[in-house]
Formats: structure tokens, C-alpha cells, sequence
């Protein structure tokens, strides 16, 4: 399933009231079903439209950098170092790295962390997205791996998703953000990697349009009244 390039537009209901201008939320893929959602709740109460859009992390850098449109930027929150023209950034949440195989095959035992261990030692070949490439959960995932405990575990950069090395069956096993595989109907998966391994990454919002109702939005974003909503998408919510 693709899930780049998606852009769901969420509209004023009948009864909201109506709005002079809408927003626009940039969020990355793996942050996608819930910044939808969020928005949604967000637009129902208040009567403000917004568009959620955004894609891989390179293309909202791209947007930034050419100043297209967003109001609110969703993104792991490492990444904001790099964006000095982004204010007001609030912790968000995190997403857990999953583990996926190809639909139709049989998940993995990854229950407890000595039973995921042996899945990735046992399989001919673990996908996941090539760090090089800078993305947080490349290098998270490729930090674990390095692990001496995980010494022997047939690796398998990938560019791109990691579930493109199942579909050319260079690995029997993804490792992928949990939220991205859930909504592929293409894989089988197994669940979050064991907590005790630490493979997820913290996500933050942060303005960058810094009007009244950008913020506001921001921090209905943030408000424990939308963690609910994030943690059915994969995003545990950051106490603050």
C-alpha cells in the first residue's frame, strides 16, 4: 500500500461554525492516521477547517525550504534542530518500531525479547530503512541491531519503506514504524518490538505560521483530551 503523497482535507461539519481561513498540518506517514483523526476532532470543535498533508520526511523539509504552505509541522523531534524557523515545538508523543512479515505468511513469535531476538537471528534477511538515508527510525532501528547480542542478524538496508524488502523478498521480517505497517494490507504483523529494546521515536509539533489558530491547534494537538485518539494510532502520548 502506498502511503506517501496522501492528503486528506477535513471539512467543516454542517453545525460548526464557520471559519475565516483554514490550516494546514504537515505530518510525516507514520504520524498520518492519527494527525488525521486529531485534526478532525480538533475541526468539530472549533469550526476551524484543516488540510493534513506532508508525506516522507524529505518532502516536508522541501515544502519548508521553499516556504509552501503549512501552519503546523508534525515531526520526530530531533529533527527540529534542523528547522530554526520553526517556534513554539511541544513534545508530542512516540511511535514504537513494529515488526511485519509478508501477508499471508506467519508472524513471528517476538512476545517476550528473547523470542524476538531468535525471530531476526532465524530469518534469512531483517529490512528496514537505511539510516544513511537519515531517518529517525533507520538509525534507531540500525542502533539496535548493532547491538553484540544482535551480531547476527542478516541486515537489509532498505531505501525507502522496509516493507519493500518483503515485496522483492530480500527479508522475511520488516522493521518499520508500527503505525505504517498497520495500514498496509500487504504485510502480517507482529506486534511493537519488546519495550525493553527502546526502538521508537519521539515526535513533537511545532509552528511554523504563528498565528492564533495555529496555535491553538498546536495545543489541542499536544492536550491529553486528544491522547486517546493518538494512542489508537500508534503514538503514546508524552506526559508534560
Amino acid at each position: 500500500m502506498r502511503i506517501f503523497g496522501w492528503c486528506f482535507v477535513l471539512l467543516l461539519s454542517a453545525g460548526a461554525p464557520a471559519a475565516a481561513a483554514g490550516l494546514t498540518l504537515l505530518s510525516p506517514a507514520s504520524a498520518a492516521p492519527g494527525a488525521a483523526q486529531v485534526a478532525a476532532q480538533f475541526t468539530a470543535k472549533t469550526g476551524i477547517a484543516v488540510a493534513v498533508g506532508g508525506g516522507g520526511r524529505e518532502k516536508i523539509f522541501a515544502i519548508l525550504k521553499d516556504g509552501g504552505s503549512g501552519d503546523v509541522v508534525l515531526l520526530p523531534s530531533a529533527d527540529f534542530a534542523n528547522l530554526p524557523q520553526i517556534s513554539g515545538v511541544a513534545p508530542l508523543g512516540r511511535i514504537v518500531v513494529g515488526v511485519a512479515a509478508k501477508a499471508g505468511s506467519q508472524a513471528p513469535d517476538i512476545s517476550t525479547p528473547e523470542k524476538f531476538r531468535a525471530a531476526l537471528l532465524a530469518a534469512k534477511g531483517v529490512a528496514y530503512a537505511d539510516p544513511a538515508a537519515g531517518t529517525s527510525a533507520g538509525k534507531v532501528i540500525d542502533r539496535m541491531l548493532s547491538a553484540p547480542e544482535f551480531s547476527g542478524v542478516k541486515r537489509v538496508p532498505i531505501q525507502g519503506l522496509a516493507v519493500g524488502g518483503l515485496a522483492s523478498g530480500k527479508a522475511d521480517i520488516a522493521l518499520q514504524m508500527l503505525p505504517e505497517l498497520t495500514i498496509n494490507k500487504d504485510v502480517t504483523v507482529a506486534g511493537p518490538v519488546p519495550a525493553a529494546y527502546g526502538a521508537g521515536v519521539d515526535f513533537s509539533a511545532g509552528l511554523a505560521t504563528p498565528s492564533e489558530q495555529a496555535k491553538s491547534l498546536i495545543a489541542f494537538l499536544t492536550s491529553f483530551e486528544a491522547a486517546a485518539l493518538w494512542r489508537a494510532n500508534g503514538l503514546e502520548k508524552t506526559a508534560h
